[in-house]
């Protein structure tokens, strides 16, 4: 083979090399495009405490406060007490007593363990108010008007929820039982207490401290608006 074929077939190669250099750079650049797009949590630009009508000086104050620390960890200590050891862990409670959840192959356990379906919650709650299931021993706080809750503290049934802001497997239960309380509002009441876990998820609890700073401005309207908010943007 003679030098200038030689000499080809190595610019031949070394194109192909910076070609492909090239592409995997687009390919990059493209990905951490997206990523910062997706990750951005505002929409164009906007931070979400704007968009759910808070004022962001204020709501910037309260976060770098660190105000409400105390009573997100209150919220775990509680959580540790009844038994939670992870996201989502859920208690049915009638008449201010804590009732059994029985799964799909009939085991009956003191909490609905993790993102349990829509049709197997109905169940139980259809049952339960048929039924009179008996209670178990379970140390958990009582339900009171500083609890964040969707429905009447007079309601049959009501579902406290230990949530972290960062599982995708609480996203998919928060959408749940938001279908709950749209299909039994009436008789079934919905208690959101937070339970970050920063082993897995190092920013959860600072997203539980701006749900309380959303809350502090305007409520507990705000603090479900902004909940629901932040898990629009927690992965799947």
């Amino acid at each position: 083979m003679d030098e200038s074929n030689i000499e080809k077939k190595s610019n031949n190669s070394q194109q192909q090399i910076a070609g492909a250099i090239i592409i995997a750079g687009i390919i990059i650049a493209g990905a951490i495009l997206l990523k910062g797009t997706t990750n951005d949590m505002t929409v164009a630009n906007v931070p979400i405490s704007k968009l759910v009508g808070l004022n962001v000086k204020s709501f910037n104050t309260c976060l770098a406060s660190g105000k409400f620390k105390d009573k997100i960890q209150a919220d775990i200590d509680d959580g540790i007490k009844a038994g939670v050891s992870g996201t989502p862990s859920s208690f049915i409670l009638k008449d201010g007593k804590v009732i059994p959840f029985i799964s799909e192959n009939g085991e009956s356990s003191n909490n609905i363990n993790g993102a349990q379906s829509f049709d197997l919650i109905m169940q139980n709650i259809a049952d339960i108010l048929k039924d009179g299931r008996n209670p178990v021993t379970v140390q958990i706080k009582p339900v009171t008007s500083d609890d964040h809750i969707i429905g009447s503290l007079d309601a049959k049934i009501i579902i406290i929820e230990y949530s972290d802001l960062d599982c995708p497997f609480c996203k998919v239960f928060h959408n749940t039982m938001h279908q709950v309380i749209e299909k039994n509002g009436k008789d079934v009441a919905w208690v959101y207490r937070h339970y970050p876990i920063p082993q897995l998820h190092p920013n959860a609890f600072k997203k539980a401290e701006e749900t309380e700073c959303a809350w502090e401005q305007k409520g507990n309207d705000a603090f479900w608006k902004y909940t629901d908010k932040l898990f629009e943007f927690t992965s799947k």
